[in-house]
């Protein structure tokens, strides 16, 4: 099999290859959007019922405390009978610390009821606005998962498809120079690169006089010195790899 011969299974492949791994950018983000949406709504279920608890229980504790102040003013009155009904001086002035001490509790009981409506009010107006988000990003999932089951099992689809192609264009190339494709495809997306006229079309850099001469002949694939993708003469101008060629090109291009 020559040279010339494997150059069209070797793109076929390269393509199927990029096609492959668009498809798992498709397919990796749709599911990502959709997962991050439902850990969202997760998070905030999970802040809901936290914040709920806590509005319960300073619910229950306003309650105790307001319990507690009608006590009190029970209490105070009835110390307020017994200053009234005090016989001498000592039961007198105890009677007035009595009721003294009970306005004090008095007054404490009701600055903590002041705050935990103020605290109570600002929890309802958090669980009013997450509850809004919650529901939110549950009317989006429930709109986004038929679209986005759609389009992922369309992907997953083609995806097998290519990957059935794959196994036959495989089967076109000799071995030695499909490990060598699967090599050089570890660190490149895009492995392989032709040339027309002496610039590598991967990194847009020149490649050794005397490698371009060689490979003129067609007798045999080289590597490129600077981007290591396997190389191969074209007679005819093609177009660059995508992926990462572009990127790279401008980036050698300015150090060369």
């Amino acid at each position: 099999m020559s040279i010339r011969d494997q150059i069209a299974p070797l793109e076929e492949l390269a393509t199927i290859d990029d096609d492959l791994r668009r498809l798992e950018e498709q397919i990796g983000k749709q599911r990502g959007s959709l997962e991050g949406m439902r850990a969202e709504a997760k998070v905030l279920e999970e802040r809901l019922r936290s914040d709920r608890e806590m509005l319960s229980q300073m619910e229950k504790t306003r309650s105790e405390l307001s319990v507690e102040l009608r006590q009190m003013t029970q209490q105070i009155e009835r110390s307020r009978e017994k200053l009234a009904r005090s016989r001498n001086e000592r039961e007198s002035n105890a009677a007035q610390r009595e009721i003294e001490e009970l306005r004090k509790l008095h007054r404490d009981r009701e600055e903590e009821i002041e705050r935990l409506n103020t605290a109570t009010e600002a929890a309802k107006k958090s669980i009013d606005a997450t509850d809004a988000k919650h529901r939110n990003i549950v009317q989006q999932i429930e709109g986004t998962v038929e679209g986005t089951t759609r389009q992922l099992d369309d992907a997953e689809s083609q995806r097998a498809t290519r990957v059935k192609e794959r196994e036959l264009a495989v089967k076109k190339l000799p071995t030695m120079l499909y490990r060598r494709y699967e090599s050089v495809r570890t660190r490149r997306p895009h492995p392989i690169a032709a040339t027309h006229d002496g610039t590598c079309l991967g990194c847009h850099l020149t490649i050794p006089p005397m490698m371009f001469q060689k490979m003129l002949r067609q007798a045999e694939f080289e590597q490129c010195p600077h981007c290591r993708r396997i190389l191969y003469y074209t007679p005819a101008p093609v177009r660059a790899p995508e992926g990462d060629a572009a990127a790279e090109g401008s980036s050698t291009s300015s150090r060369a």
